[in-house]
């Protein structure tokens, strides 16, 4: 019968027992009180964002003309659009009598301000992720966009 040693395994416990300013401690190369401080800090700058980020979203929808479509927008900006039964934005956009350009636009905007305009708040259930917003945006600034544009409008009258 063959023995193989190098088959057994021990369950590594540092990353279970150390705490979390133990690790920053480590990672970092400061002292256990630093680290203990930095978390501190993160948290308190934490804490102020999300209350600002709060105070603005209270404040946009207090002085709303449309409070209907900025409360759906949020929702979805937010992943909270199926609650209400929602199966895309031009299903919202219709019971709302808007285009369905106009709410997407309300929902940009507000992946914006959930974000803290660091365009990390990626809601991709019903569109795309914030980063095909430059490719979108750069496809717009093409000149062969630009010269279609003119025609259309010369053709309209």
């Amino acid at each position: 019968m063959i023995i193989d040693n190098l088959a057994s395994y021990e369950h590594d416990y540092a990353g279970a027992i150390d705490k979390q300013h133990e690790i920053l401690a480590d990672r970092y190369g400061v002292s256990l009180e630093v680290a203990k401080q930095i978390i501190k800090d993160t948290e308190y700058a934490k804490t102020e964002q999300d209350a600002l980020i709060i105070g603005q979203v209270i404040g946009l929808l207090m002085a709303s003309k449309n409070l209907p479509v900025m409360v759906h927008a949020l929702a979805i900006a937010a992943g909270l659009d199926q609650l209400n039964g929602a199966r895309s934005e031009k299903e919202v956009a219709d019971s709302l009598g808007i285009t369905r350009s106009l709410l997407s636009h309300y929902v940009v905007g507000w992946c914006d301000l959930l974000s803290g305009n660091q365009y990390s708040f990626d809601i991709i259930k019903l569109r795309k992720n914030n980063r095909a917003r430059s490719t979108y945006s750069l496809k717009t600034k093409s000149p062969l966009i630009a010269a279609k544009n003119k025609i259309r409008t010369q053709i309209r009258p």
